[in-house]
């Protein structure tokens, strides 16, 4: 008699789902909060402040989320579930960006803002204030490109789980 290995993983694979469900509405809540920062306080340079706090810390949640769903994928993929194998580069660009975002970007934004405080002036009048822009919207396009990638992974193995 030849087992479905689908069937064989039940447990493991509804895991996958719960986490990428909870992930991908964390990562919507996070865009919700940064934009609320935005939209209820009166400093803008305080609300990005909020905002890319919010997001360094969300970013250790959504790490380990992927990491243990790109893990348990690969585990799942070489014991014969290969519907998996569509979670893997979603989950890699999610790892990526969350990095590039919460430890590249937002340091060095945090570095701008404080040396043009350090100057006596807000970052969006200071010499460095083009700059800034940059890496802000970069930082608002990767966090875009989190929700799709996200909510993708969630959709995939949503689906994997159906079929």
């Amino acid at each position: 008699m030849i087992k479905d290995p689908k069937s064989q993983y039940l447990f493991p694979c509804r895991l996958l789902r719960l986490l990428a469900v909870l992930m991908t509405v964390a990562i919507c809540l996070q865009a919700l909060g940064c934009l609320a920062a935005y939209l209820l306080m009166l400093d803008s340079q305080a609300a990005g402040m909020m905002a890319h706090l919010l997001m360094q810390q969300l970013s250790y949640y959504f790490l380990g989320c992927t990491f243990v769903i790109l893990s348990l994928a690969n585990v799942l993929i070489k014991r014969g579930v290969s519907q998996l194998r569509a979670v893997r580069l979603p989950s890699l660009i999610l790892t990526v960006s969350v990095v590039v975002v919460s430890f590249l970007l937002i340091p060095r934004m945090d570095y701008l803002r404080d040396t043009a405080l350090d100057a006596g002036m807000p970052v969006m009048l200071s010499p460095f204030a083009n700059y800034f822009v940059t890496l802000n919207s970069i930082a608002f396009l990767l966090l875009c490109a989190q929700i799709v990638s996200g909510t993708l992974i969630a959709w995939r193995l949503s689906s994997t789980q159906s079929t």
